[in-house]
């Protein structure tokens, strides 16, 4: 229970939606300790969600960059309407 805790801190604190974790860890039991695996198993599905949104950020910050920077205020060309 603990380790839910300390994962729900921490996504609260990055932004991160309590359904993204309640999908992530469905398949770690509440009625028991978990096992090894299950954790791990668990864990890889987390790290890989983790990652995908951080590709995501990194590809909007570059977006959001070179519109900025390229000042035109154009709204046929922006990537973001």
């Amino acid at each position: 229970m603990l380790r839910r805790v300390a994962l729900i801190s921490v996504a609260k604190r990055i932004g991160i939606p309590l359904q993204d974790l309640r999908e992530a860890f469905a398949d770690v039991p509440l009625d028991r300790p978990p096992s090894h695996q299950e954790w791990q198993r668990a864990s890889r599905d987390w790290k890989r969600r983790l990652e995908e949104r951080r590709q995501t950020i990194e590809r909007l910050e570059a977006e959001l960059t070179g519109c900025i920077g390229c000042g035109c205020l154009s709204l046929t060309s922006s990537p973001f309407l």
